[in-house]
C-alpha cells in the first residue's frame, strides 16, 4: 500500500567560500526558491527543464521526502545525480523522491558543487560536500521517520562514479550502509598528476598564479573557462572530477573498495553511449572502415575476433552504433567488471544489473541508454518531459516495480531479491521480462577482461 507522503525541499545543509570545504548548518533553514550549483546544464538537464534554473555558489541544499506519520524509522535514500561533475542538480523533477518514498522509506536529494567550483586540485571539495550532506542526514534525519543507522547512497553517472568513490573515503565511512550504483562513471576518478594539470589550466586560462586570485572572480567567467577547457573531448573526462590520492579518496581506493565489506549493487545499461552517438550530426557519416579503425586501436591483433563478436550480440548495429557498443563497454561495463571481480574475490556482498529495454523513441536508436533507468529506478514514468525519453509502453510498469522495487528491498534488507555475483558473474538483465544469468556475454568480457 503507498503512503501519503510529504517533503522539504530546499534545505541548506552548508555553506562554503569558493574552493574552501563546506561548513555544515545544524538548524533548519531552507532557502524560499531552489538554486542549481553554477554550470553550463547538459543534454539530460534541458531534458528535465532544469537549464534556467538561477544559479547561486551557496547551493549546498538538499530535498527531503517522506511518508507521513510512519511507525517505525525508515530506510534512508540519498541520492546522488549525475552529470560529468560539471552539471546537474538534485532539484531536477525526474529526482522528485515523492514515489520511491511512498514505498516506505526517506529519500534525500542532494546538490554539490560542481566543475571548476567543485573539483580544483586535491581537494575535491564537490566530495567534501556530498560527506557533509551525509553528515546532516546522520545529525537530522530521524526528524523526518528515518534511521540514521540504515542509509544507503544511490547516483547514476557521475553520482555513481560518486557512490563507489566514497567507499575509498575515510571519513564517510561511518555515514553510509550501502550503495546502489547506476552507470557509474569510474574512469573518471583521476590521478594526482591530472588534478595538478587541469588546476593549472584553469590558472592559466583565467591568467591567474593561485586561487586566492580567483576568489572573486564572476561565476560566469569561471564557467566559460571551464567551457574552454572542455572543448578538447581528451580532457572532458578528467578535467574535473574526483581524485584519487587526494583529500577525500584514499591513495589505495581500489583496494579499499574491493575489501569493503557494505553491499554494494552496480547496474550498467546495455547501450549506453548511444545517446551521445545518436546525437553526433558527424555519426551517421560513420564508415564500417573507421569504426574498425577504432577496434584497431583497442584490440588489436583481437579485432576482427572483436567485430565478430559484438556484431553476433549487437545484430542489426549500423557503424556508428558498432562503435557506440565497444564505448558503452570500455567506459561503464568493464570498470564495472573488474569492480565486482575484486570485491568477488574478496568476498563482498556485491550485485549486478544489465538493462537491456530499449526506449521506443526517435524510432529506438537510443537503444537501453545512459540515463534511461532514471525515471525507473524513482518511478517517475510520469514526470514533467519524461515521455520523451521513455516513450510510453506498458512495460513502465513492470521496469518501475523492479528497480524501485529492488532497490527498496536492498534499502531494508541489504539484498535486492535476485543473486549475488559470487564470483560467478550473476547479472539481474532487466526487460519486458526479467531473468537472472551467469556469465553474460563472456565473448565481451573475454575482450576486455584478461
Amino acid at each position: 500500500m503507498t503512503k501519503a507522503v510529504r517533503q522539504y525541499r530546499n534545505i541548506v545543509y552548508a555553506y562554503a567560500d569558493r574552493f574552501r570545504p563546506p561548513v555544515l548548518v545544524d538548524q533548519h533553514v531552507a532557502l524560499a526558491t531552489p538554486v542549481q550549483c553554477p554550470q553550463v546544464p547538459g543534454l539530460l538537464e534541458q531534458a528535465m527543464g532544469t537549464a534556467d534554473m538561477p544559479m547561486d555558489e551557496q547551493c549546498l541544499t538538499l530535498n527531503v521526502f517522506f511518508p507521513d506519520s510512519p511507525t517505525a524509522l525508515l530506510p534512508v535514500l540519498v541520492w546522488i545525480h549525475g552529470g560529468a561533475f560539471t552539471n546537474g542538480t538534485g532539484n531536477a523533477s525526474w529526482y522528485d523522491g515523492s514515489n520511491l518514498a511512498s514505498r516506505g522509506c526517506v529519500v534525500v536529494a542532494v546538490n554539490y558543487r560542481l566543475g571548476s567550483f567543485g573539483f580544483t586540485g586535491h581537494a575535491d571539495v564537490g566530495l567534501q560536500d556530498q560527506i557533509a550532506a551525509l553528515t546532516w542526514v546522520r545529525n537530522n534525519i530521524q526528524r523526518f521517520g528515518g534511521d540514521a543507522d540504515n542509509v544507503t547512497i544511490f547516483g547514476e553517472s557521475a553520482g555513481g562514479c560518486s557512490v563507489v568513490a566514497l567507499y575509498a573515503s575515510p571519513s564517510a565511512r561511518s555515514l553510509f550502509h550501502r550503495g546502489w550504483a547506476m552507470s557509474p562513471s569510474l574512469g573518471q576518478l583521476r590521478t594526482l598528476s591530472r588534478a595538478d594539470e587541469s588546476k593549472q589550466r584553469l590558472l592559466a586560462d583565467l591568467q591567474a598564479s593561485s586561487l586566492s586570485d580567483i576568489d572573486t572572480t564572476p561565476h560566469s567567467d569561471m564557467i566559460a573557462s571551464q567551457g574552454r577547457l572542455l572543448r578538447d573531448p581528451k580532457d572532458v573526462v578528467t578535467m574535473f572530477s574526483p581524485t584519487v590520492g587526494g583529500d577525500v579518496v584514499a591513495a589505495n581506493a581500489h583496494d579499499l573498495i574491493a575489501q569493503d565489506e557494505r553491499p554494494l549493487v552496480l547496474g550498467t545499461m546495455r547501450d549506453e553511449s548511444r545517446l551521445w552517438v545518436a546525437l553526433n550530426p558527424s555519426a551517421s557519416s560513420l564508415t564500417q572502415e573507421a569504426v574498425l579503425t577504432e577496434f584497431e586501436s583497442r584490440f588489436g591483433d583481437s579485432t576482427h575476433h572483436a567485430w565478430n563478436a559484438y556484431q553476433s550480440l549487437r545484430p542489426g548495429s549500423s557503424p556508428a552504433q558498432m562503435l557506440a557498443a565497444m564505448q558503452s563497454d570500455e567506459s561503464f561495463r568493464v570498470p564495472a567488471w573488474r569492480v565486482v571481480d575484486a570485491r568477488d574475490k574478496a568476498g563482498c556482498a556485491t550485485w549486478k544489473y544489465f538493462f537491456t529495454w530499449p526506449t521506443p523513441v526517435f524510432d529506438g536508436i537510443l537503444g537501453a541508454c545512459h540515463g534511461l533507468d532514471i525515471p525507473f529506478v524513482f518511478d517517475n514514468v510520469d514526470a514533467p518531459n519524461v515521455e520523451h525519453f521513455i516513450g510510453v509502453s506498458p512495460a513502465h510498469r513492470h521496469l518501475a516495480d523492479t528497480l524501485a522495487g529492488a532497490l527498496l528491498k536492498f534499502a531494508a534488507n541489504a539484498n535486492p531479491g535476485w543473486h549475488p555475483t559470487n564470483g560467478t558473474r550473476t547479472v539481474l538483465r532487466v526487460d519486458e521480462r526479467n531473468e537472472t544469468v551467469v556469465d553474460l556475454e563472456r565473448e565481451l568480457y573475454d575482450l576486455w577482461v584478461r
